[in-house]
């Protein structure tokens, strides 16, 4: 937020960590203050140097606006009614406005204390004495979501902001990224709200001035061609003088960004159709990317892993995909993505750092940056967005860009020196022969392809022994039928 400094009741390393997730995340510096606690503090909670650390603040940069708030060594010491009380006390001792947040670290995720923030900045800054509603002149929307050190933030606010004003909407208010006070203030003065992230944080806060101003919250994404088509098409109905509007876009939509998604289909389609891809991410995330994926790009979806509780609105949605064959985690640990990876074998992984650090244990060699924590991942990969028709095309063309990639590090190597496969399969002398001859004359731009799914028959059927020319033989085969169905 503009002008807002947060104060962390912590040890200095906890804060020191906070820092360095934001700065890498976000590629930019920050102020946060902490109050060091030390371990002669912990008897008495440490309440004074959290004053001296929120006095400090105020002195030094003169702050908007102080959001204090614990980490899981404070909230051992100290309740949430003892830092009301503390902050309570502060307040009158600063000018600035002070809001407590606690955070409880020991039970709710990452994704959890967003929400409590938002709701906790909503019902504390947003104007009480509104009647609730737009002014009448021109359809107005709130954007509850955008957040620093959320994946891809940036280019996601920007396409979905292209999508409302491309159908005359009017943008009341955007929180919390770069908002103010101000921007908190006048939520109540909007026809509507917007989630960005629905199914992971925002409702908390929409509900709130759902339930004291008689303001509406939208939950529908537009992820996908037919995602965007339903976000674009379920705004008529809080909106119907957008009708018209909202058909005239779409329709060039469909002309520019769609028509190219077609047409790059034509090409790229028939390799990257079918093929076994994983994504990690939160709800929303792995809610949009699974409908692109599999919709739009017609590839198979062997892992889904949701990095926070699954929403109950998306559990019909993730049970379907179950049943498809699809392996589903909910909050998987690192190990457990490792061995789901090992064993579905994807030809691509979607997620953050975590999973890139699996996808490299489990042999995976195609990894798309596509959720947080995105530390380390180049700049470049963040500023095109995921959402709207636009966001397929570029998709489309990461997937291109990996699959390129893949098929032509391919090497044939020397069959003495290539004994045991890359996927971990050990061949006779003979089979590794006769795999290399039946690849060499297929065509390079599907090669890779070939290969894996000759290898994904052979791991299924060959276990604890070398793989023979027989097995080759019969894989191909196999690998043939597969292909016509």
């Amino acid at each position: 937020m503009k002008r807002a400094i947060p104060v962390i009741h912590s040890p200095s390393g906890c804060s020191n960590y906070a820092v360095s997730e934001f700065v890498i995340a976000e590629k930019q510096g920050c102020h946060i203050f902490t109050s060091s606690l030390l371990a002669t503090d912990v008897a008495h909670g440490g309440l004074d140097r959290l004053r001296r650390a929120v006095k400090e603040a105020v002195k030094n940069y003169n702050p908007e606006l102080l959001v204090v708030t614990t980490t899981n060594v404070t909230e051992l010491l100290i309740s949430e009614d003892i830092l009301q009380c503390e902050v309570e006390g502060l307040r009158c001792d600063v000018e600035v406005p002070v809001v407590p947040i606690y955070a409880n670290t020991l039970r709710d995720t990452f994704y959890d204390g967003i929400d409590k923030a938002l709701y906790v900045l909503t019902r504390e800054f947003c104007d009480q004495k509104a009647s609730g509603g737009g002014d009448g002149k021109q359809p107005s929307v709130n954007i509850i979501g955008p957040t620093k050190g959320i994946f891809n933030w940036r280019a996601d606010l920007l396409e979905t902001l292209r999508l409302l004003k491309g159908v005359d909407l009017r943008i009341n208010a955007i929180v919390p990224a770069n908002a103010g006070i101000e921007d908190f203030r006048n939520l109540p003065h909007a026809d509507l709200t917007i989630l960005m992230y629905p199914y992971d944080f925002g409702e908390s806060a929409a509900r709130f001035l759902e339930k004291e101003f008689g303001i509406a919250y939208y939950t529908e994404v537009p992820f996908g061609i037919e995602g965007t088509m339903e976000f674009l098409e379920g705004l008529k109905e809080y909106f119907p003088s957008i009708s018209k509007r909202v058909e005239e876009f779409l329709a060039r939509e469909m002309r520019v960004w769609g028509a190219s998604v077609i047409d790059d289909m034509d090409i790229s389609g028939f390799t990257i159709a079918d093929s076994p891809v994983a994504v990690f991410g939160s709800n929303t995330l792995a809610y949009g990317l699974s409908r692109v994926l599999s919709d739009d790009l017609w590839m198979s979806l062997a892992v889904i892993g949701i990095k926070n509780g699954m929403h109950e609105a998306l559990v019909g949605f993730f049970r379907e995909r179950e049943l498809g064959g699809t392996k589903v985690l909910v909050m998987p640990g690192k190990e457990q993505i490792v061995d789901s990876l090992k064993s579905a074998s994807p030809f691509m992984v979607f997620g953050g750092f975590t999973e890139y650090l699996a996808s490299q244990e489990a042999g995976i060699g195609s990894f798309i940056p596509a959720s947080e924590p995105a530390r380390y991942f180049s700049s470049r990969y963040l500023d095109a967005p995921f959402r709207g028709i636009r966001g397929v095309s570029y998709l489309l063309h990461r997937v291109w860009e990996e699959t390129v990639k893949f098929v032509y590090a391919y090497k044939r190597s020397h069959p003495r020196e290539d004994i045991r496969s890359e996927e971990g399969l050990m061949y006779e002398e003979e089979a590794l022969k006769r795999l290399n001859g039946v690849l060499a004359r297929v065509p390079h731009f599907i090669r890779s392809r070939v290969r894996f799914a000759i290898e994904r028959i052979l791991r299924e059927r060959v276990r604890g022994r070398k793989v023979t020319v027989k097995d080759v033989e019969e894989a191909v085969l196999e690998a043939m039928r597969v292909g016509m169905k």
